[in-house]
């Protein structure tokens, strides 16, 4: 699991990327976290959800925000941050490269 400290709704809150993350977005959508819609107001909401609730459940703890606290109160600019931070701890999960990859010769570059 990995976790990281979010402000949604003026209060600090944490999110987690697990299977449980993508096991609750699917059961809130019906669909994988590859179909996630970033024009669809639900897809966000509830995938920000899930990633509250795998760090609150896993720890029999109660989140400090709900859904409703999301949808009502948290800014866009929460949103998209927090968003923002899932999909790079799900790419931290994953262990997936960023950026470009390098080549063997390292930053070297050929001049014709």
């Amino acid at each position: 699991m990995t976790q990281k400290n979010v402000t949604l709704a003026g209060k600090e809150v944490t999110v987690a990327y697990c299977f449980a993350t993508e096991i609750g977005f699917k059961k809130y959508t019906g669909k994988s976290l590859e179909e996630f819609d970033a024009t669809d107001p639900e897809h966000s909401t509830y995938l920000i959800l899930a990633a509250i609730l795998a760090y609150y459940q896993s720890r029999d703890e109660e989140p400090p925000v709900k859904d409703e606290d999301i949808i009502y109160n948290a800014s866009p600019k929460e949103i998209v941050s927090t968003l923002a931070t899932i999909f790079k701890m799900r790419a931290e999960w994953y262990e997936l490269p960023f950026g470009e990859p390098k080549s063997e010769e390292g930053d070297k570059t050929k001049n014709p």
